[in-house]
């Protein structure tokens, strides 16, 4: 009787088990065949649709096709095994690998679980099939029956990845259908002067998620893409509604000038007033660079020598809001460090439009809408509105009182700013007041 010594060392050699390795062997053993309408390729087909989100690498797949192409279809059904017994180095001599590449790729699908072993006493892989009936009598080699467990999770996730085909198909549909009607919008909203400050607004904020989509974009930038567009065309949608319905509301008037009058301008005058270009230059980047609008000249009718009605050349008293003393020097020193770290860095000197380019990039972190950014813009003129950013930047990083909708906030300073209320040029003095105190303490 032989003494086994416990202190010996463990005997090592042949296949190492794991949760994997065992899990593989259950689903051998409960293998029962494949249902009669599928065949032994039906898996495969779903491995090949669910590709790599299932962790089947091409290198996976064209080993797992070798050996089912090498099993019968008599071996797939109830009472049998399907069981390659090809030899390994046949195996790596036909894929072009080496015998240990093809022991690495058969574990990396056991982990998959799509195949376990049918081992001999010395891990020699060979088999023999009746002649009459082309049943296995005896196998051992490669296992395939565990494969069959897959099929309902390979369904589920090829009905997914589907499902996330039409979904993503849609949301591109869907943007697409968008950007035809803000493009169409932006064309009515252009011949109108009014709304030449959101028409900028509006384009450059369009320049932005107007891309080509692609198949690498995910689904989640998809329905990113999708929200801006919705936002985008419903901003601008409102913006001329209420332009169209404010110009509706205006009477119309039938006084006219003589056409032939020589001393005095005409009411429809066909000669333009120049032009400081103001209006038409493009900005010189991407932020929306534009001062506080012009003032417009008024339209007062006077009687002529001749006693045709004239249009006198007035102006009306510029609507500043109190930023007449206002510097761009003033904002800086006014704004806080966050503020800071969103001016652009280049070259040139710093300038109102670096200032207007730093608060439009924190309205993402305000979680201010860009509607809400075009409203104060028609408003207020991109500089008043930038003003009006660092303002609530600063009040949102109060410790005692932090303001808590800036949103919100700063639709009330537009509609303040609208009935005349709004005072952004003592806000400013008082930031920069409050700066200098805390210097000096």
């Amino acid at each position: 009787m032989q003494i086994v010594d416990i202190n010996s060392p463990v005997l090592t050699g042949g296949r190492v088990s794991s949760p994997k390795f065992r899990e593989s062997l259950q689903y051998a053993e409960e293998f029962v065949g494949l249902e009669e309408n599928i065949n032994r390729f039906y898996a495969l087909k779903l491995i090949k649709k669910a590709g790599k989100s299932f962790g089947f690498t091409s290198e996976l797949i064209e080993m797992l096709e070798y050996y089912l192409v090498r099993t019968n279809d008599v071996d797939w059904r109830e009472g049998n095994r399907p069981i390659c017994y090809q030899a390994v180095i046949t195996t790596a001599q036909d894929l072009g690998i080496t015998e240990r590449q093809v022991r690495n790729r058969e574990k990396a699908l056991n982990n998959l679980g799509a195949l376990t072993w049918a081992d001999s006493g010395n891990f020699k892989r060979f088999g023999v099939r009746d002649r009459e009936s082309g049943e296995i009598m005896y196998a051992f080699g490669v296992d395939l029956s565990p494969l069959a467990s897959l099929i309902p999770s390979l369904e589920e996730k090829v009905e997914e990845q589907s499902a996330m085909k039409a979904l993503w198909n849609e949301r591109k549909r869907q943007i697409s259908a968008y950007r035809a009607r803000i493009r169409a919008l932006l064309a009515e909203a252009s011949t109108n002067e009014e709304m030449s400050n959101i028409v900028i607004a509006v384009k450059q904020s369009y320049v932005e998620v107007s891309y080509s989509i692609r198949s690498y974009h995910t689904l989640e930038r998809l329905g990113e893409l999708l929200e801006d567009h919705r936002l985008l065309y419903e901003g601008l949608s409102d913006a001329l509604k209420a332009v169209v319905k404010r110009v509706e509301k205006q009477p119309d008037t039938q006084n006219t000038s003589a056409r032939d009058e020589i001393d005095c301008r005409h009411i429809h005058s066909t000669t333009s007033p120049i032009s400081d270009k103001s209006e038409t230059s493009s900005p010189s980047d991407y932020s929306f660079q534009e001062s506080v609008a012009e003032p417009k000249e008024t339209k007062e009718a006077k009687v002529c020598d001749n006693g045709s009605i004239a249009k006198k050349q007035e102006q009306e008293p510029k609507q500043s809001y109190n930023l007449e003393h206002v510097t761009w020097k003033m904002m800086l020193g006014a704004c806080s460090d966050r503020f800071k770290d969103h001016i652009p860095l280049h070259e040139k000197p710093l300038s109102w439009e670096d200032l207007i380019e730093a608060a439009y990039t924190l309205l993402p972190l305000l979680k201010i809408n860009k509607t809400v950014w075009w409203d104060a813009c028609g408003t207020l003129g991109r500089t008043g509105a930038a003003i009006c950013v660092m303002i609530i930047d600063q009040k949102a990083q109060d410790l005692n009182d932090p303001v808590r909708n800036p949103g919100g906030y700063m639709r009330q300073m537009v509609v303040r700013a609208k009935t005349g209320d709004l005072n952004l040029q003592g806000s400013v003095f008082g930031l920069l007041k409050r700066e200098e105190e805390s210097h000096d303490a």
